[in-house]
């Protein structure tokens, strides 16, 4: 089976996941991206040994520090080149409308690919989103969704019942075989993502900090990842005297590590779709205080209680860390389920799942097609 998948860029995990699927699957796998990399990451992905990877000509339109529109004709004729049995598109811009255009000219059943859930979708906000969603679900064969949200979500957008496959996100690593116990980590509280606002709230985490030093207590933080908000908020931290690590941007390797120095991961989400530091948090026994904007902080750390979530009250979050901070035997709780989580969200789980999701493609014509 000949698969093409068009998506903005890859990115650590979906490479580990592509590697595995073409590794253990008979499938030749094509993976058409936007652009090599989007201009806020500083990951590297090493290059792919199973798959292929072409990157399209095109235009890239910045819409924002972590928002592109992508534009590449290029899609058209490298489809036609390729000749796929199945294409995958991820993102709704317009470069994966003329994807889908090739699926319907050619009768190639063709699904989505997504992680959004309506709480964050811009469909809900926006003419031009609500459009092209509408132009390209209904005519769907099948969806790849990350959690039962993003399953709602495209039926909520016209795929039929009953056509999506739940393929769970993966990390990009392994989880450790042995992770620290509470007495051998360093700092108390992390923060791992873009350093912005509108999306991560990386404010409201120095915001919680604050309350927790005028609580009594001068945690010892660990900040990794960067973006705009970074010199304000070691500014501020500075001034409450809170003693702090900016890593910087770190590469996938060196996470593990990372999510084994510290007590606690505050995950103050104000517009992810899945959150995918929630289960790199969860692999390395670290607790997680999670905001209900991302489906993870339901799906993953309120399921397998490896963690609570909050709404985003600078009090209710100060609250937890005090609480979770003040009893070791609590906190020893939270990480006793780690090994669920793993088993959950292994990368053999989401192998099989995403087979099962092409596999399927076999027995469905596209909308409005016969047998």
């Amino acid at each position: 089976m000949r698969v093409a998948i068009v998506t903005g860029a890859i990115a650590p995990y979906t490479h580990r996941l592509y590697e595995a699927f073409a590794r253990t699957h008979t499938v030749d796998l094509t993976v058409l991206v936007c652009g090599r990399i989007e201009p806020q990451r500083q990951w590297r992905v090493p290059p792919p040994e199973h798959y292929r990877l072409q990157v399209l000509s095109g235009l890239r339109r910045h819409v924002s520090y972590t928002r592109h529109v992508y534009f590449n004709p290029s899609v058209l004729t490298a489809l036609a080149r390729l000749r796929p049995d199945t294409i995958v598109i991820e993102d709704f811009s317009p470069t994966m409308a003329l994807a889908a255009a090739y699926a319907r000219a050619t009768g190639t059943p063709y699904g989505i690919k997504t992680d959004g859930h309506r709480g964050t979708d811009p469909g809900e906000r926006s003419r031009i989103h609500h459009g092209m969603r509408r132009l390209l679900v209904p005519s769907a064969s099948f969806g790849i969704c990350a959690s039962e949200d993003s399953v709602a979500l495209l039926e909520h957008w016209g795929l039929d019942a009953g056509r999506s496959v739940i393929v769970p996100i993966v990390t990009p690593w392994d989880a450790p075989d042995r992770v620290p116990a509470f007495t051998e980590r360093r700092f108390d509280t992390l923060f791992a993502g873009a350093l912005n606002e509108d999306i991560k709230g990386a404010g409201f985490f120095v915001d919680v900090v604050e309350a927790v030093v005028c609580r009594g207590l001068k945690p010892l933080v660990r900040v990794t990842g960067d973006g705009p908000l970074r010199a304000e908020m070691a500014a501020r931290l500075a001034r409450l005297g809170v003693t702090a690590q900016f890593d910087g941007p770190l590469q996938p390797p060196q996470m593990p590590d990372v999510y084994g120095s510290a007590r606690l991961l505050l995950f103050p989400s104000r517009g992810d779709a899945w959150g995918l530091v929630a289960n790199e948090a969860a692999f390395c026994g670290t607790p997680v205080i999670g905001s209900p904007q991302a489906i993870s902080s339901q799906r993953l750390v309120e399921r397998y209680n490896v963690g609570v979530v909050r709404p985003l009250d600078v009090g209710l979050w100060a609250d937890a860390v005090m609480d979770m901070l003040s009893s070791e035997a609590q906190w020893h709780g939270f990480t006793a389920r780690r090994g669920e989580v793993i088993a959950d969200f292994s990368l053999d789980a989401s192998v099989a799942r995403l087979a099962r999701a092409l596999d399927a493609t076999h027995d469905r014509a596209p909308p409005g097609r016969g047998p």
